[in-house]
């Protein structure tokens, strides 16, 4: 399921829980960078479709990578969005401890969910060639349980910005 929105929901209930703390653009960044070996061999029509990404060290290292060069990248496309949008917020930053928990909890928690549902997976290798989270009967109560993370996450996002005191 490369780049599906599901994958999101947990992040914004994490964004909603712990807003100082954690980044969903990097947590974002991170969901879609584990998905690329996937939609690549999908465009190859090559199998199976989760490899060395869907593996703890893959992911891992994707992690890394995405909190060492997204958050430099990150910033610069919020500044520019601010600017081209010509806004009085002020100027976006990303602290080094938001990155890396955007970052790491992105490609733990898409880690998991495809595990949970996908059969090709390893996410032990090379410890292990099987895949012990494969739950085949979880898969319609995980996906409901990320559109309900979502809507949760969205609502305490949108609860603390309007109880938030304007500038005038």
């Amino acid at each position: 399921m490369p780049f599906t929105p599901l994958h999101l929901g947990p992040g914004l209930a994490i964004k909603g829980l712990i807003p100082n703390h954690f980044s969903f653009s990097m947590f974002t960044l991170a969901n879609v960078a584990m998905d690329v070996e996937p939609l690549y061999r999908m465009w190859r029509i090559e199998f199976p479709l989760h490899g060395f990404s869907h593996t703890l060290t893959g992911a891992l290292l994707i992690a890394a990578g995405s909190a060492l060069i997204g958050c430099k990248a990150i910033t610069v496309v919020w500044r520019l969005y601010a600017r081209l949008g010509d806004s009085n917020e002020k100027s976006f930053s990303m602290t080094w401890v938001q990155a890396w928990c955007g970052a790491l909890l992105g490609v733990g928690s898409h880690l998991l969910l495809d595990a949970i549902m996908h059969a090709d997976m390893r996410p032990f290798a090379p410890l292990t060639d099987t895949n012990p989270l494969l739950m085949h009967e979880w898969v319609l109560p995980m996906h409901l349980g990320c559109v309900l993370a979502g809507m949760a996450g969205m609502a305490l996002i949108l609860t603390r910005a309007a109880w938030q005191p304007r500038a005038v």
